[in-house]
């Protein structure tokens, strides 16, 4: 009896401890993550390439035709070597993808889907000398970033806006 109690203790301790997957509706999905604006696609275009940049992403893809654009943005950790070296890993770099859809709803407005994905690359020391890479990518589930983000490209929006008056 004692080690069943034991061991449903252990198990509990264990269960409440794990990773809580994150896990919203598509409808609470695409609410978190669009956006209409009163402005044209190629506008609305335009500054979602100047804010990626300015954000420090590395456009790797936009094509204005189809409305889609890929970047990515990765900060290298310059200690990972000596951490590989003592501890036998590392945590090599945080990365962080954001993809963008601009789509024209009119010829004054236009809606915009952002994903966000952030991770990490680690190294850990293998057997005889090799070095093993895992990559961890998950979406980001957080209201405020994506808010934070259309209030970045509404901002870029009107200051486009502005100059071309």
């Amino acid at each position: 009896m004692k080690k069943l109690i034991l061991f449903m203790s252990i198990a509990f301790v264990f269960s409440s401890c794990a990773t809580q997957m994150v896990t919203k509706s598509p409808a609470e999905v695409k609410m978190m993550t669009t956006k209409q604006f009163e402005s044209d696609q190629d506008v609305v275009f335009k500054a979602i390439i100047s804010l990626l940049q300015s954000e420090s992403y590395m456009v790797e893809r936009a094509d204005k035709e189809t409305g889609l654009i890929n970047a990515s943005k990765r900060i290298e950790n310059k200690k990972a070597a000596s951490q590989r070296f003592w501890t036998g890993t590392s945590k090599d770099a945080n990365t962080s993808k954001a993809m963008f859809y601009v789509e024209s709803i009119n010829k004054t407005v236009s809606e915009v889907k952002i994903t966000l994905y952030e991770g990490a690359e680690t190294s850990t020391n293998g057997y005889w000398g090799n070095v093993n890479k895992q990559n961890k990518e998950q979406m980001i589930y957080e209201p405020q970033v994506y808010n934070e983000w259309f209030n970045s490209l509404q901002a870029e929006i009107e200051r486009r806006k502005a100059l071309m008056d």
